[in-house]
C-alpha cells in the first residue's frame, strides 16, 4: 500500500541522518586528541558536524511529511467508500423504524376501532334488553330525584317553623327570667354591700382595740410618773425627818438650824401629800380613759356582730335568688337546646336529601345518556358497516405494513453483513492515521529537540593540552 512504501522511506531516511551524525561525532572525537595548538581547528569540525547532523534531520522529517500524505491519498478511495457504507447502514435503520412505528400506530388505531365495533354488535345485540333496563332505571332515578325534592320542600318548611318557634322561645324566656335575674344582682349587690360593711367594721374593731391598748399604756405611764415622783418625795421627807432627828438628840444643835429643818420637812410633807394627791387623780383620769375605749370597743363589736349577721343573711338570700335563677335558666336552655338541637337535624336531613338528589339526577343522566347511545346505534346500522369495512382496509393496510417492515429488516441485515469488512476497514483506517499522525508529531517535536541539543557542543581545553568536546 502507498501508506506502507511512505512509511518504509521515512525509516531509510532517519537512518541515513543517524548514519551521518554517528560519522560526523567520530570525526570530532577524533579531532579531539589532535595537540594543542589544533583546537581551533577542531571547534570548527564539531560546527560543521552539527549542521549537517540537522540538515540530515530535517531532511528526514520532509520526506516523513512526504510517506505520511501518500499514504493519506492512498487510504481516501477506502474511507469514502467506508463512510458511504456507514451512510446506507444508518439511512436503512431509520427507514426501518420509522416503517415500524407507523406500524404500531396502526396497530393501535386498529385496536381502538375493533374495541369501538365490538361495543356497537354488543349494544345492538342487547338493545331491547338495554333499552328496558336503562328506561326503568331512569324512571326510579327520576322519581327519586323528584322525592328527595319534595323531601326537602317539606324539611324546609318544618325548619322554618320550628325556627320561628325557637326565636319566640328565646324571646319568651329573656322576659320571664328578667325579674329573677333582677333579683339576684340586686341581692348580690346587698350582699356586696354588706361585706363592705363587714369589712368597715373589722377595721373601726381593730381601731378601738389599738385605742383602748393606748390608753391603758398612757394609764400605766401615767401611774408610774405619779409614783415615781410620790416615792422621791417620801425618800426627801425620811431624809429630812432623819436630819431633824439627828439634830434633836444633839443637845449642841442650834435652834434655828432646827427651825430650818422642820421647815423644810413641813414642805416635803406638803409634797408627799400633793404627790399622793396626784397618783390617786392619774389612777382615776387614766382608768376613765380606758373605760371610755373599752367601751368604745364594745360598741364596735357589737356592729360587727349585727353587720355580720346580716352579711350572712345577705349572702344567704343572693345565694338563694342565684340558685333559682340559674335553676330557670338552665330550664330554659334545656327547652331551647330541645329545639335547636331540632332544628339541626332538619338541616342535616335537608343536606341529606339535597345529596340524594343529586346523585338520582346523576343516576338519571347516565340512564338518559346509554339510552342516547343505544338508539344512536341501533338507528345507524351503516355506521357499524361502515367501521367493519374501515376495520378490513386496515387490517389489510397493518399485514402490507407488516411485510415492509419485515421486508426492511432483512435488507438492513443483509447490508450491515455486506458492508461489515468495509465499515471495519474505514474504522481501522482511521485509527491508523490518527496513530501515524501522533507518531509523526511526536518524531517532528523530538527530532527538532535533539538537532538543537546535537548543533551546541561544548569544547574546553584541559591543562595537559588536550580538547574535550561533549554533546
Amino acid at each position: 500500500m502507498a501508506w506502507g512504501k511512505g512509511k518504509k522511506n521515512e525509516k531509510g531516511a532517519a537512518e541515513k541522518s543517524k548514519a551521518t551524525v554517528q560519522d560526523t561525532v567520530t570525526n570530532a572525537a577524533g579531532n579531539a586528541n589532535a595537540p594543542k595548538d589544533s583546537a581551533k581547528a577542531a571547534r570548527e569540525g564539531a560546527a560543521q558536524a552539527a549542521s549537517k547532523a540537522a540538515g540530515a534531520a530535517a531532511g528526514a522529517a520532509s520526506t516523513a511529511v512526504g510517506a505520511a500524505a501518500g499514504a493519506a491519498r492512498g487510504a481516501g478511495k477506502g474511507i469514502a467508500t467506508g463512510f458511504t457504507a456507514l451512510r446506507d447502514v444508518r439511512d436503512a435503520s431509520r427507514r426501518y423504524s420509522s416503517a415500524r412505528s407507523q406500524m404500531e400506530s396502526m396497530e393501535k388505531d386498529l385496536e381502538a376501532k375493533r374495541a369501538a365495533l365490538e361495543h356497537r354488535e354488543s349494544i345492538e345485540g342487547g338493545y331491547e334488553g338495554i333499552v328496558a333496563s336503562q328506561s326503568a332505571a331512569l324512571a326510579d332515578a327520576q322519581k327519586r330525584a323528584a322525592d328527595a325534592v319534595e323531601y326537602a320542600a317539606q324539611l324546609s318548611h318544618e325548619l322554618q317553623d320550628l325556627e320561628a318557634r325557637l326565636a319566640k322561645m328565646r324571646a319568651g324566656d329573656e322576659q320571664a327570667l328578667r325579674p329573677y335575674k333582677q333579683l339576684a344582682e340586686s341581692s348580690k349587690g346587698r350582699a356586696d354591700d354588706a361585706t363592705r360593711t363587714v369589712a368597715e367594721a373589722k377595721r373601726a374593731v381593730r381601731t378601738a382595740e389599738g385605742q383602748v391598748r393606748d390608753a391603758t399604756d398612757r394609764r400605766e405611764q401615767a401611774m408610774a410618773s405619779a409614783n415615781r415622783t410620790l416615792d422621791n418625795s417620801k425618800a426627801r421627807q425620811r431624809k429630812v425627818q432623819g436630819e431633824l432627828d439627828k439634830l434633836l438628840s444633839d443637845p449642841s444643835a442650834k435652834r434655828d438650824a432646827i427651825v430650818q429643818v422642820r421647815q423644810e420637812l413641813a414642805a416635803e410633807t406638803s409634797h408627799v401629800n400633793a404627790a399622793e394627791a396626784a397618783v390617786s387623780r392619774s389612777a382615776s383620769d387614766a382608768q376613765t380613759s380606758v373605760d371610755n375605749a373599752q367601751t368604745h370597743l364594745w360598741t364596735q363589736k357589737q356592729s360587727l356582730e349585727t353587720a355580720q349577721r346580716e352579711a350572712d343573711a345577705m349572702q344567704a338570700e343572693a345565694k338563694d335568688r342565684r340558685g333559682e335563677y340559674d335553676q330557670l335558666h338552665a330550664e330554659a336552655e334545656a327547652r331551647q337546646k330541645k329545639l335547636s338541637d331540632n332544628i339541626d337535624r332538619h338541616k342535616a336531613e335537608i343536606e341529606r336529601s339535597n345529596r340524594l338528589r343529586d346523585n338520582a339526577r346523576k343516576d338519571a343522566s347516565k340512564a338518559s345518556d346509554l339510552l342516547a347511545e343505544a338508539k344512536s346505534i341501533h338507528d345507524t346500522p351503516q355506521a357499524t358497516e361502515q367501521l367493519r369495512q374501515s376495520i378490513a382496509e386496515r387490517e389489510q393496510g397493518l399485514a402490507s405494513q407488516r411485510d415492509k417492515v419485515e421486508e426492511l429488516g432483512r435488507a438492513g441485515k443483509e447490508l450491515r453483513q455486506r458492508t461489515r469488512t468495509k465499515r471495519i476497514a474505514v474504522i481501522a483506517i482511521l485509527a491508523i492515521v490518527v496513530v501515524l499522525v501522533v507518531v509523526l508529531v511526536a518524531f517532528m517535536f523530538f527530532g527538532q529537540g535533539g538537532s538543537a541539543a546535537g548543533s551546541a557542543p561544548s569544547t574546553s581545553v584541559t591543562t595537559t593540552g588536550t580538547v574535550s568536546t561533549g554533546a
